[in-house]
């Protein structure tokens, strides 16, 4: 059987084509991405307790809930009370 012509500089410049297509289309969704994350980062936080008490009435919390909501408040509690006994001499 004789080989077989195929058209290969075509079938690559079409192949080239539709990669540079493909990557540009990734670079612009990772710098839309890219600039939203940056906005997203400079947006003041929130916490729960810069909320009024009506809008923590509003999520089901009451003020004294928010330490047992948030574990970080506690651990820093702890971490202060064993600087304060550092510094003292008390350890």
């Amino acid at each position: 059987m004789p080989p077989q012509q195929t058209n290969i500089a075509s079938e690559t410049g079409g192949d080239a084509a539709r990669l540079r297509l493909d990557l540009s289309t990734i670079l612009s969704l990772l710098r839309r991405y890219w600039y939203a994350f940056q906005e997203r980062r400079q947006r003041p936080r929130v916490t729960l307790q810069d909320l009024s008490d009506r809008e923590l009435m509003d999520i089901g919390l009451t003020r004294g809930e928010i330490d047992y909501i948030t574990p970080e408040r506690a651990i820093d509690k702890l971490r202060e009370r064993a600087t304060d006994l550092w510094s003292r001499g008390g350890m």
